[in-house]
């Protein structure tokens, strides 16, 4: 993780989580957890959620990594490409690198190096949009951040 490469400016909302590797239904996955108490956190419940420095002070005591959570409040929303990097060349997948420069904002790879996260400000007219490599959200939901920034 390399922390100084996150935008100060998602560093400044309150909107900060952390979360570990767990194994449920033979699939790994990463819950939130509130990096005040430790317990689960909720995408919908602020009360779950810290500040940034909260989420940093919280790795010291066993999470993997941390997250923002999009919320109606906040200018920000995400788009998560899925399965679109090879983990050891880096090389990303042309339908990828077509979204990436079409938005021309600031993009990092995933934890598991086989995805990337792009954070722009913009609101989608129905809150999310699904598909099998891509998924848009600006609100109800988290993004996994690490700074490890993708420079094209």
């Amino acid at each position: 993780m390399n922390i100084e490469k996150i935008p100060q400016e998602l560093k400044d909302h309150p909107q900060w989580v952390v979360w570990k590797w767990e194994e449920r239904a033979g699939k790994a996955t990463k819950p939130p957890y509130d990096p005040k108490t430790g317990k689960r956190a909720s995408h919908n419940n602020p009360l779950t959620w810290g500040t940034f420095n909260d989420a940093v002070k919280a790795l010291k005591r066993g999470f993997d990594g941390i997250g923002f959570v999009f919320t109606e409040d906040d200018p920000f929303c995400g788009i998560d490409l899925d399965d679109c990097r090879d983990p050891v060349s880096g090389k990303i997948a042309t339908w990828a690198l077509k979204i990436i420069k079409e938005f021309d904002s600031y993009t990092e790879v995933s934890p598991s190096k086989t995805g990337l996260k792009i954070f722009l400000k913009g609101k989608l007219p129905s809150g999310g949009i699904k598909t099998k490599h891509v998924e848009v959200y600006d609100r109800l939901r988290y993004f996994t951040v690490t700074g490890d920034r993708y420079d094209d």
